[in-house]
This record gives structure tokens, sequence and C-alpha cells, in this order.
């Protein structure tokens, strides 16, 4: 199985003035997450089959032991995480950990994933940490204070923009029967409709794309917080309209998502998916 190599070190940690203006509990998980990126780096070791075609990797388990160990010593929360699970009492704050979002794609050698990390309050997400597997660089959003990298030591603000005209459609692994169907045939239209370069990335670091700036619109076809939570946060502090497929704001709650830089683009993709023949 090919190594990725060894990834730079970007972020300066510890008490840098570029992470200062973070709340104590973003400047853990960004370091938690640094380390997440270097460790992916090595490669991603055994892979093991869940289900089908879903695979776990031992770099997975490995990185969300990791975040678990720097949450709960440094801060003392519970985690719910994509391999390890965990659960938490009605009320309580906890951190969703997604140790690689993309593992198809990071176990075959391919740098498109991301570590994600993301703060519930209240039943809210308050604190998204997104590593980027393709670059190194880390996106953070504290709710109300915008999106920002950090790559170079100052921190960038992160702005949406649909300029590349970009639209990108979750994976679609886990979807069956009719879910699978209305699936296709909303990206069948969205290929007619010749409006748009239509890509499938296979991560939700899309959403972290779609904040950068990178691409215009990104639809999950299922969204669970785990997975898309801190995403979402990244989106909307960017600029971006993030609904269900409603067209209802989306919450850790929500079973689907749509993400787009612009109002107009974002109706355009919700009527696409509300087709006759594509009802959700």
């Amino acid at each position: 199985m090919p190594d990725l190599g060894d990834a730079p070190s970007r972020l300066p940690i510890g008490q840098d003035a570029a992470v200062e203006q973070f709340r104590p509990e973003t400047v853990v998980a960004i370091g938690a997450v640094e380390t997440a990126l270097l460790m992916a780096g090595k490669g991603s070791g055994k892979i093991h089959f869940k289900v089908e075609r879903d695979v776990v990797t031992d770099t997975d388990v490995a990185i969300e032991d990791l975040i678990r160990a720097k949450v709960e010593d440094d801060l003392g929360l519970p985690v719910v995480g994509e391999e390890r699970g965990g659960q938490v009492t009605p009320g309580e704050s906890y951190w969703l950990v997604d140790p690689i979002c993309g593992t198809r794609n990071f176990a075959s050698g391919i740098r498109l994933f991301s570590v994600n990390m993301a703060l519930v309050e209240r039943g809210e997400i308050v604190i998204a940490v997104v590593g980027n597997g393709s670059t190194g660089d880390i996106h953070v959003s504290e709710r109300g204070k915008g999106a920002w990298t950090i790559g170079q030591g100052v921190p960038d603000q992160l702005r949406a923009n649909e300029d590349s005209r970009i639209v990108n459609f979750g994976s679609t692994a886990e979807l069956s029967g009719t879910e699978r169907e209305r699936a296709a045939l909303a990206a069948a239209a969205s290929i007619r409709a010749n409006r748009w370069d239509i890509r499938s990335l296979g991560t939700t670091l899309a959403l972290g794309y779609l904040a950068e700036g990178r691409i215009a619109a990104s639809i999950h076809f299922l969204s669970p917080a785990l997975h898309c939570g801190a995403g979402t946060l990244l989106a909307s502090e960017s600029g971006a309209v993030v609904t269900d497929f409603g067209g209802m704001p989306w919450t850790i709650d929500s079973g689907t998502l749509v993400a787009s830089a612009g109002d107009e683009l974002h109706v355009e993709l919700l009527e696409l998916l509300h087709l006759p023949d594509a009802r959700w």
C-alpha cells in the first residue's frame, strides 16, 4: 500500500500569537489535528473491511485514539468517534471526531481526506478544526468568528465563492434502494444541465474546499454530524449557505446537506434535487 510520505508541519503550535485569538479548546484541537496529519503522512498501515466497500485503516484508529487522549486529558470532555463510538449525556458538551474522512482515498494513497473535529455545545457545533490531507493546512472556525486557514503562521480568513462553478456530490457508498436511485437521478440531472463542473471527491474535505473558494457547492445525500458537522461550520462561517434538501438550516439532526457559495446557486441546486422523480 502506498506511503504518503512525511507531511511537513506548517502550524505554529503553543503560545504563538497566530492562535491566541482562539478559545483554549480550539488550540488543543489544533494541536491534536496537526499531530494527526503527521501520523497520516506515514501511510495507512493495514486496511480492514467493515462492511462491503467500507474500509478502516490502522491509522484511522491510531489517530482517533490520539485525539481522544488529548481531548479527554487536556479538556475533560467526552468524545464520540467514527471508530470507537462513544456516548454522552443529554445537554453535555462533547467532541465529534472523524479521524480520517475519505478513508478509501487515504488507503489508496490519494491525499483527498480530512481529519475532522467538532465541538458540540447545547446541541450546536461551535468549534470546527479540520486538517486538510491534501495540503497540510488546518481550517479553523468558531461560531460567529469566521473561518480561517492556518498554514504559514498567520491565519488567513476564508471566503466562499462560486467562481470555479464546481459542484461536488458527496459519497453515496452508504445509500441503497430508493435513496441511491434518487441520488443517481439528481446526479444525472446536474450533468444534463451543463451549468457546472461535477466532481465526487469522496470526503467531507469538500466542505473545506468550499470555504476556501476552491469549489462552488457540495451536496451530501447523507449528512451525519460526525462526518459533516465540522465542515458545515467552516462553510457557513465563510459565507456559504448551508441547509438540508428542504431548504431548512442544517443542524446536527439533519439527514441531508446542501452547501453553496451563493444564494442563487443554492436555489438552483435545491430545485434540481426536487425533480418530480427525485423527491426526498
